[in-house]
């Protein structure tokens, strides 16, 4: 397993990074210079839990992180146009892990834009569906608010539509980019977390939310508690500046301070 100190980029942004924006309006937000969460601020809960994806602007076009949940994809295209892009500056997408909520729109954006799509390995299989992913339990039943999602997974309902996955290698210490790779197993084998300037912004997938509840993950949907412990640790010990949360609103304010509260 790779240092941490590798996940150090080439250029850092200046000193002052988070733009701070009043609150989360959708289609999405700059959280810092080149650097946006994409997803609903209403009506969330019954477009994968208020999930969200994230996009990284690079040299050579963007770079998109997971692909929320509506199967067109018309969130993300709706932001990529108020920002003056098109889906075919989409030159790379990551997917941190092969959960439902995440894979909405990925064959959309990959059939419009011919981006690469990167997973880790145990993922690919899932996200082209020749696996299916495991089962979330049916209790706990609290918080209430994911007894549909407990309930959809046990009964196979709105399934993903399949895609290609180009690159199924991404380890740790691999790099996207400026965004570099961790693996981060527990909530699935190949959970991803993905690395910028440094650790100043996490993209931290499932291991963090701020919906309906600021929590780490979600009871009864990690297939390895102790692993995901140790996961959780690791983003912690990096003191991110913005924590980019896979359901629920980012976190840019005073965010090292909040997920550390987590471990207690």
């Amino acid at each position: 397993m790779a240092d941490d100190t590798s996940l150090v980029v080439n250029q850092l942004p200046p000193k002052t990074l988070v733009r701070a924006p009043a609150e989360f309006e959708e289609p999405g937000v700059e959280l810092a210079e080149g650097v946006h969460a994409i997803g609903p601020s209403r009506h969330g809960h019954s477009q994968g839990g208020y999930s969200r994806a994230y996009l990284f602007e690079e040299e050579d076009g963007l770079t998109l992180v997971d692909a929320l949940w509506d199967e067109d994809a018309q969130m993300i295209l709706r932001y990529l146009w108020s920002i003056g892009r098109t889906p075919t500056d989409l030159k790379h997408i990551v997917m941190t892990h092969a959960h439902r909520s995440h894979l909405g729109g990925l064959a959309t954006l990959k059939a419009l834009s011919g981006a690469t799509v990167h997973s880790h390995a145990w993922e690919a299989p899932i996200i082209e569906r020749h696996r299916s992913a495991a089962k979330i339990p049916l209790t706990p039943l609290q918080p209430w608010q994911l007894i549909p999602f407990r309930v959809a997974s046990q009964l196979g309902l709105q399934p993903h539509v399949a895609c290609d996955v180009d690159d199924p290698g991404l380890e740790e210490g691999s790099a996207v980019g400026s965004l570099r790779v961790m693996h981060l197993p527990g909530h699935t084998p190949g959970n991803l977390a993905l690395s910028w300037a440094g650790g100043r912004v996490l993209v931290v997938a499932d291991q963090i939310m701020t919906w309906p509840s600021f929590s780490a993950g979600w009871p009864g949907f990690n297939r390895d508690d102790a692993e995901f412990r140790k996961s959780l640790e690791r983003l912690v010990e990096l003191k991110p500046e913005i924590v980019c949360t896979g359901h629920g609103d980012p976190i840019w304010n005073g965010a090292a301070q909040r997920i550390t509260a987590l471990l207690r």
